[in-house]
């Protein structure tokens, strides 16, 4: 029996998408610049022409690959924190309070790193019984903490974020200087446009 396509593979948000070409009709458009591999993106496009004929798929070029992209260079950085037994969410909370010019409130760090209120607290109360936040009263209400990396706290952030950055170098070494500037200038005025 001949092998069959499942037209939800290749899906780019569908972990494990195949890297072998598709046997797709001639007649179907990927956009793929001359030259270029087809990408997840490119076969699951083609796999839903093949589907619906009549969507238009082209806000999937974009979407896709920003998905793609962001899960992969965050999985670049994940790896160097997770040695520290951390989740690249928590390190992002100790950065947040690493950089910020006074001790935040647990509103100020949910607002620093755009995360939930419930996820917030759940990173808090893992990063203070490993001992890298402190919490203090507000002197202007006691009802708030502040928080403030403790210094072991500050001593893991400044020996890891190096190591994070350079991680998240490698993962954008295909990029030229030129492109990684043309790439930041788009992005900058697509996060603007969303608001």
């Amino acid at each position: 029996m001949p092998p069959t396509t499942d037209p939800g593979a290749g899906d780019p948000g569908a972990p494990g998408a195949p890297d072998a070409p598709l046997d797709v009709p001639l007649d179907v458009p990927l956009d793929v610049a001359d030259g270029a591999a087809a990408d997840p993106v490119d076969r699951a496009r083609a796999e839903w022409a093949r589907v619906h004929p009549g969507l238009d798929t082209a806000p999937m070029a974009v979407a896709g690959r920003l998905r793609m992209v962001a899960a992969a260079v965050g999985r670049a950085g994940e790896e160097v924190v997770r040695e520290q037994g951390l989740t690249r969410a928590e390190f992002d909370v100790l950065c947040a309070l690493r950089r910020a010019r006074s001790p935040l409130t647990p509103t100020g760090v949910t607002a620093a790193t755009l995360a939930s209120g419930a996820a917030t607290t759940k990173r808090l109360e893992h990063l203070t019984a490993r001992g890298y936040l402190r919490r203090t009263p507000d002197p202007r209400d006691g009802r708030v903490s502040r928080l403030a990396l403790t210094g072991e706290g500050t001593d893991l952030v400044d020996r890891l974020l190096p190591a994070v950055l350079q991680a998240e170098r490698r993962a954008t070494a295909a990029l030229d200087e030129g492109a990684r500037a043309a790439l930041d200038t788009h992005l900058r005025a697509l996060l603007r446009a969303l608001g």
